[in-house]
């Protein structure tokens, strides 16, 4: 297989889910993520297109491997810890959200765990991923897919809070006051 096209589906998956993020936050009556259901297009189409685009960054880094200069002293150690550090970090979100809310279904709100310190975990965790691997394969064509792939994990919060806002009301927004959205900035309860 043709590392092009394998960038180029990579490019075009992550460009779609990238996509529907911002059609989520631009039309009301829109709503790819979170999906309202788990037997819905929206489902289906996140989840197959996230797995996909991961497998594509995954196998793009592998066929474009050290096209990037970066130090094989700092890539392995810098790479290997940031994919450990945030593989940790999203699978103990999954674990205390559960499978259920972390596939975007609902659920009650979790102030517990790794959601004392961040909104999403998950996400954060994801980058982390990413930016590891892409430091590990040390790709040209990984850091381009991994920049689309991160924008993703950027976005989606902005979608699923007013649907969280929804849900959980004003629990939520108390919750958005004390826990800052992926990490360091918190929002101060009184200014003043």
């Amino acid at each position: 297989m043709n590392e092009k096209m394998v960038f180029a589906a990579t490019v075009v998956l992550e460009v779609l889910l990238g996509g529907s993020l911002v059609l989520t936050l631009r039309l009301p009556g829109f709503r790819a993520w979170p999906p309202p259901g788990k037997n819905s297009w929206q489902y289906y189409f996140v989840w197959v297109a996230t797995i996909a685009s991961y497998i594509g960054i995954v196998v793009v880094g592998i066929l474009d491997w050290n096209s990037l200069a970066i130090n094989p002293w700092l890539r392995y150690p810098v790479g290997i810890l940031l994919m450990i550090f945030g593989f940790t970090l999203a699978m103990w979100g999954v674990r205390t959200l559960g499978i259920h809310t972390s596939q975007g279904l609902g659920g009650d709100l979790v102030r517990e765990g790794p959601y004392r310190f961040t909104r999403n975990p998950q996400y954060v965790g994801d980058i982390a991923i990413i930016i590891g691997y892409i430091f590990l394969s040390n790709s040209k064509m990984a850091l381009i897919v991994g920049i689309l792939g991160i924008l993703w994990f950027v976005l989606a919060p902005f979608a699923e809070e007013p649907w969280l806002r929804d849900q959980l009301g004003d629990a939520y927004d108390e919750y958005l006051t004390e826990v800052p959205r992926f990490i360091l900035v918190k929002r101060r309860k009184d200014a003043g």
